[in-house]
């Protein structure tokens, strides 16, 4: 018998701990369903709901809600619920233990997205249930997540018998940069999340797309940098970092979720090699995959999705069930997917 149990009081650090264990463990889970993402995003307030069954969590869900519709609140599980089994009667009653709590909030939506793999069977049995579906239906960059992920496989498998399965172009651009002398740094040291900033906010500002403040990475450093789930990759050409990317240990993989480069010395493949370092940090740790992240264009126009799929193919992005929307003002929800 599975039992609801109440939502958790975000500062008794025994249940949270107790929580984020299972969250670390899941087979579906996202560093973004740990209570420490909530720090990240402080401007957010947290909920944390679960299932238990024989003295077991079975299933659970890390909510962030933001008053942003006039006095109607926006509710979001990033990449959750969790649970090491896709269970649609899960996902129903964690939304059913948290609803007493949506509505003293204002809530008028509840948008999950969980890292569960798209299937037909899976697409047809949650759009029976009061749930709305978007995925297939809704243009790529409608939703706050991709819907594609570059996953490289990692079990059973060396690093040997990685790099030969890469694109031989891919392949050749980490050797290249190895063979040139540039050099690595894996990191868990403050000071280069400086200088890792420094990269990132450079190559936001040169494709002149919006970047997040200084204080979010030290918001990111303080929840996970000492506790070993965040490393800082430097990429350095005669000691001077060139680019750098942030790895996360985030349930059964290692996601790569920011990432900058100077763009000065671009023929030399820095980024390659930043990537392989992260590869070869995630073999370290055990984990089952790498995540490239995801992409809103499957086509090899696209310079974003050409550079991840080199490290996968002939592999394919992994394609995840979309958006679940639990919606409890219709008014306020057509105004708010119309923006």
């Amino acid at each position: 018998m599975v039992k609801t149990m109440p939502v958790i009081n975000h500062k008794d650090k025994q249940a949270c701990e107790r929580y984020n264990q299972f969250i670390e463990t899941a087979r579906f889970s996202s560093i973004t369903q740990e209570t420490d993402w909530g720090h990240v995003k402080n401007n957010w307030e947290p909920l944390y709901v679960y299932l238990e069954e024989a003295g077991e969590i079975v299933a659970a869900m890390s909510i962030l809600t933001i008053q942003n519709m006039g006095e109607e609140s926006f509710a979001y599980a990033a990449k959750g619920p969790v649970m090491n089994e896709v269970s649609i009667a899960y996902i129903e009653r964690l939304v059913e233990e948290a609803e007493a709590e949506l509505a003293k909030r204002k809530v008028f939506l509840l948008r999950m997205d969980p890292e569960f793999p798209y299937s037909e069977e899976l697409n047809l049995a949650l759009k029976q249930t009061n749930l709305l579906v978007r995925n297939r239906e809704v243009a790529g960059k409608e939703t706050i997540q991709p819907r594609y992920n570059m996953l490289l496989e990692l079990r059973g498998r060396t690093e040997e018998e990685i790099l030969s399965s890469f694109y031989g172009k891919t392949r050749y651009r980490i050797r290249y940069a190895q063979k040139k002398g540039l050099t690595s740094r894996v990191s868990s040291d403050w000071e280069d999340l400086a200088l890792f900033y420094t990269l990132y906010e450079t190559t936001s500002r040169r494709h002149g797309i919006s970047y997040r403040p200084r204080n979010y990475f030290i918001r990111l450093a303080e929840s996970f940098l000492d506790s070993g789930k965040m490393k800082i990759i430097l990429i350095l050409i005669d000691g001077v970092p060139d680019a750098g990317g942030l790895c996360f240990l985030s349930g059964n993989k290692v996601w790569y979720m920011y990432a900058g480069s100077t763009h000065e010395n671009q023929v030399l493949m820095a980024p390659y090699l930043m990537n392989w370092e992260g590869i070869k940090w995630a073999l370290a740790e055990g984990k089952e995959a790498y995540d490239f992240g995801g992409v809103f264009d499957l086509t090899n126009e696209d310079g974003l999705y050409q550079f991840k799929h080199g490290f996968i193919r002939p592999g394919q992005p992994t394609e995840y069930i979309g958006e679940l929307d639990k919606v409890y003002n219709q008014e306020v929800y057509q105004r708010f997917i119309a923006k």
